[in-house]
């Protein structure tokens, strides 16, 4: 019996080894070349929690494995550091300009909480010069003027309901839409914002959602192994396949504008991805995450089904330096709050 659990063992172990590799690659192959290896990305934190189980059971039962675990730990420590934050800066005294990314779930319209007002007061009292507000409800919410008298609208067209909203406390000179290859429901816009220092550009994006909803979990988890299952597992991975796609294409665009841009350049929004995918590698490079540079612990800012990914992100280049980053769930959505303090 022994001789059996540490053949399955074995087996378990190289499936997992062939996983977290994939998930390894994942930043650096775009889900148009090859779509399935980005899912490997989404569930890294599986795959890590299922290598050091199975390392542990492995010394259990001496099957000489964990050697291969540890290499294959050890090669992915440089992209752990992008899920756990292992620094503990403190906020300096020459912090120039704070900035805010919040996904404000439509303003709470679903569950009726998370008001406009309970958003400008914490924008205010804690002192944040710059907000880019996701999912914004332009018809029904409505920051304070007197509190941030300079405030963009980035909608498809002027009679859309929903966008993303970017308001600051210093004047804003210009701003635009980024054109997406296709179609899409999300978008991605600039404001260039006259600040003290130097004139800044702030890119407020919300990249293309896999529309998957809390049903499609649901069913995962209780149907039973049969047609309905599979049905609902085949929906649920085109859905994931598509906005895979999709979110390549935009990063793409957005990448090329940002290269054009001669001004210190923000990144601040929803990707709708995790650390450790083509999206976020893509904007990521020439950058830096305020997380990775001044954040601690794990973080994750998408709260459901569970608290697992990161999907929110303050990127900066570097002219740039973080001297603070954190996260709040003070206001409710589906999202966290997340903040950075920032010298230029």
């Amino acid at each position: 019996m022994k001789a059996i659990i540490k053949t399955l063992l074995k087996i378990a172990n190289w499936v997992v080894i062939v996983g977290l590799f994939a998930s390894y690659l994942s930043p650096y192959i775009s889900p148009t070349v090859f779509w399935p290896v980005a899912f490997f990305g989404l569930t890294h934190l599986i795959w890590l929690v299922a290598l050091i189980v199975i390392a542990l059971l492995s010394l259990s039962y001496k099957t000489n494995m964990l050697k291969w675990n540890v290499i294959v730990f050890a090669i992915g420590v440089p992209l752990l550091m992008r899920v756990y934050g292992f620094k503990n800066v403190e906020p300096a005294s020459n912090s120039t300009l704070k900035v805010a990314s919040f996904n404000t779930y439509a303003l709470g319209a679903a569950i009726k909480t998370n008001t406009q007002e309970d958003i400008t007061n914490y924008l205010n009292d804690n002192k944040v010069d710059c907000a880019v507000l996701v999912e914004w409800r332009f018809n029904t919410g409505k920051i304070s003027r007197k509190v941030y008298p300079y405030q963009q609208r980035l909608s498809q067209t002027n009679r859309q309901n929903h966008g993303i909203l970017v308001v600051s406390k210093y004047p804003i000179s210009q701003a635009g839409l980024i054109d997406f290859p296709e179609p899409s429901y999300n978008l991605a816009g600039y404001v260039d914002i006259e600040t003290p220092n130097e004139l800044i550009r702030v890119y407020g994006v919300h990249l293309e959602t896999t529309r998957l909803k809390s049903h499609h979990y649901h069913d995962l988890k209780t149907l039973e192994f049969d047609s309905a299952y599979t049905e609902t597992a085949k929906n649920v991975a085109q859905r994931l396949r598509l906005s895979m796609v999709k979110r390549a294409g935009q990063v793409d665009a957005i990448k090329a504008h940002m290269m054009a841009c001669k001004h210190p350049t923000l990144v601040m929004g929803d990707f709708n991805d995790g650390p450790l995918s083509y999206t976020y590698q893509q904007l990521v490079e020439g950058k830096n995450d305020a997380f990775v540079e001044a954040g601690k612990g794990f973080e994750a800012t998408y709260l459901k089904p569970f608290p697992l990914l990161r999907i929110d992100y303050i990127l900066y280049d570097d002219r740039f330096s973080c001297q603070q980053y954190g996260s709040t769930r003070a206001i409710y959505s589906d999202h966290k709050l997340i903040f950075a303090e920032l010298s230029l």
